[in-house]
């Protein structure tokens, strides 16, 4: 499992919410064989992959962790997710058609990060999350 995640890269036509809910999964994978990979590790791993069409948001980043700054893997994830709409929308990259499970990864994404958030957000994220599997059928 150490091997697949230090072998894993980040596409350029690849959805980063999707890439990074992979790395965590192996995170919490290997820790419970009793390798610790904090989050540190995790947000090095994930600006050291990344494709160039993201060199900005890493060099801003590798900036910060030069000026000895703390890197949350929440801001990291955002500011990735941005670009890639940012990309999308631009036309640079293609967007593979969701299916409904990677919609469903997705808003689990968002729940699980919501978590952090004051409780009327996790309300909010509740209620999106109860819409989409109602609609998506399950």
């Amino acid at each position: 499992m150490i091997k697949q995640l230090n072998e894993s890269r980040m596409k350029k036509n690849e959805d980063p919410d999707l890439w990074i809910t992979n790395l965590e999964c192996l995170q919490q994978r290997i820790a419970e064989c009793g390798k610790t990979i904090d989050d540190n590790e995790l947000v090095m791993h994930i600006l050291y992959h990344l494709p160039t069409e993201y060199d900005n948001i890493n060099n801003q980043y590798l900036k910060e962790l030069d000026d000895t700054n703390e890197i949350e893997l929440e801001d990291l994830c955002a500011d990735l997710r941005c670009k890639y709409d940012r990309l999308v929308d631009l036309g640079h990259i293609d967007k593979p058609d969701d299916n409904d499970d990677d919609k469903i990864v997705k808003e689990e994404k968002v729940l699980k990060r919501a978590t952090r958030n004051s409780s009327r957000e996790n309300v909010v994220s509740v209620e999106k999350l109860v819409t989409k599997v109602h609609i998506v059928g399950l």
